[in-house]
């Protein structure tokens, strides 16, 4: 059996204006799809590389989305569509067998990926917990109770403050910094706390 039609993608004859629309949403179809599978396969390997950090202890603040572990499923559908638009570059189509039987592919996957989203997300965040790091609400993008992430974890509740809520974007740098140089000093926390807040204060006004 052949893997191809014989029947072209674009037949004989087809007007330019035509011609000019296929081609464009053929290849703006591909490179969309690409970048969508991309930013989930990403975070998939960035949320393996977190847990790695956690098992060591060798992290103090991240934002978690354990949701991505079930959720890389659902990117199926898009890797099967992907790979039935590549015959066109050679102005060829599956047959019809291999399109229905790739499509299925899909479509069965991403209710699968559905499904386990929330349950990967609540092993990981069993994991993260079990390890001592505490959620902090006040920090998480998603605030106000669980759901699907992201969520932010401190390895101490003392770090958890709720005048930070409206800091964040002064406080989530010097949290970075403080994961890349392997210590953080409470005191100086509370100075850089004041500090903001009198920023955010002289802005305010």
């Amino acid at each position: 059996m052949d893997i191809l039609s014989k029947r072209p993608f674009i037949e004989p004859g087809t007007p330019p204006k035509k011609l000019a629309y296929m081609i464009g949403c053929t290849i703006g179809t591909l490179i969309a799809t690409t970048a969508i599978s991309y930013g989930y396969i990403y975070k998939f390997f960035e949320t393996v590389e977190l847990l790695k950090l956690v098992d060591k202890g060798e992290i103090f603040f991240f934002e978690e989305a354990g949701y991505t572990l079930g959720l890389i499923l659902c990117i199926t559908p898009m890797i099967s569509f992907a790979i039935m638009i590549l015959p066109t570059f050679i102005n060829r189509r599956f047959n019809s067998s291999i399109s229905l039987g790739v499509l299925l592919i899909g479509l069965l996957v991403f209710p699968i990926g559905l499904i386990l989203a929330p349950i990967s997300n609540f092993i990981v965040e069993s994991y993260i917990e079990s390890q001592g790091y505490e959620e902090c609400y006040y920090y998480s993008t998603r605030r106000g109770g669980r759901g699907l992430p992201p969520d932010y974890y401190v390895f101490d509740s003392k770090y958890c403050v709720s005048a930070v809520s409206k800091l964040r974007n002064k406080a989530f740098p010097w949290f970075e910094e403080a994961n890349k140089k392997g210590e953080v000093d409470y005191d100086e926390f509370l100075l850089k706390v004041e500090q903001w807040k009198a920023e955010s204060r002289r802005l305010n006004k």
